[in-house]
């Protein structure tokens, strides 16, 4: 970890890059994401990560408005993990069921209009374990 650039998150681009490549699909196919926001900068390395802002301009999607929920690109619309408390173990099965409201149309007042995709990063350790899932409305 010693040798590890502290102010990126490669497992999480890696992640990032392998399910959209999987799916066919580029992050702005996605109609939202939920992502592991344990710490504001952590969030703003992921914006970095998946490819939403340039290195080191993570703080300028949110300035832009990219990331509301009206944004091109809702992030967190749940409020993210600070907003529940951060619950260590079940932080990723959380994440999975506030996307599949969103995905349903049962998110009330979180609800992102048209929710058709969704993108779920979630990370362990330091960054160690790094998971992307993408979630599908059915038809």
């Amino acid at each position: 970890m010693s040798k590890r650039d502290v102010l990126k998150l490669e497992g999480c681009a890696h992640a990032w890059n392998r399910a959209l490549a999987s799916a066919g699909l580029v992050l702005s196919d996605l109609s939202f994401v939920e992502t592991h926001d344990c710490f504001t900068i952590a969030e703003l390395i992921e914006y970095e990560a998946m490819g939403l802002a340039a290195e080191g301009q993570g703080a300028r999607v949110i300035a832009e408005g990219t990331v509301n929920k009206d944004g091109a690109l809702p992030i967190n619309p749940s409020g993210g993990l600070k907003a529940k408390g951060h619950p260590i173990g079940a932080t990723g099965v959380s994440m999975h069921a506030l996307a599949s409201m969103q995905l349903t149309g049962t998110a009330g007042d979180m609800q992102v209009k048209n929710a058709k995709l969704g993108g779920i990063f979630n990370m362990g350790g330091t960054a160690v374990a790094n998971y992307v899932s993408i979630l599908e409305r059915l038809r």
